[in-house]
């Protein structure tokens, strides 16, 4: 009886192994298709979320000049004519403004990078 059951044994290890070979190419083949999707989806979606972040930043930078010096507007054109050395720094002005904000942006990135650190308000020592 132990002589018969051999041969049975060999032939049934190479039906195993290729079921499995076979089932192991076809999610490997779905999964290829399905990773190709979503990093299309994802770099269609940082673009526009670009493009709509930089032009809403900008334009509200501009809504908000007029609203605010509605007054002074009028006084630059008239100081155009007369001294145009005036124009150029307000211009200054509006550059260093932008500048400020910059700065305030990355001091607030850099505080979000940064482990926050608990410190007594009585004897300053840094609490784990």
């Amino acid at each position: 009886m132990g002589l018969p059951q051999l041969p049975r044994q060999l032939q049934q290890q190479p039906q195993q192994q290729r079921q499995q070979h076979q089932h192991q190419q076809q999610p490997q083949r779905q999964q290829h298709q399905h990773q190709q999707q979503p990093q299309r989806q994802q770099q269609q979606h940082r673009r526009l979320q670009q493009q709509q972040q930089q032009q809403p930043q900008q334009q509200h930078q501009q809504l908000q000049q007029p609203q605010q010096q509605p007054r002074p507007q009028h006084q630059q054109l008239q100081q155009q004519l007369q001294q145009p050395q005036q124009q150029h720094r307000q211009q200054q002005r509006q550059q260093q403004h932008q500048e400020q904000q910059r700065q305030q942006r990355l001091q607030h990135q850099l505080q979000l990078l940064q482990p926050p650190q608990h410190k007594c308000p009585v004897c300053t020592i840094s609490i784990h």
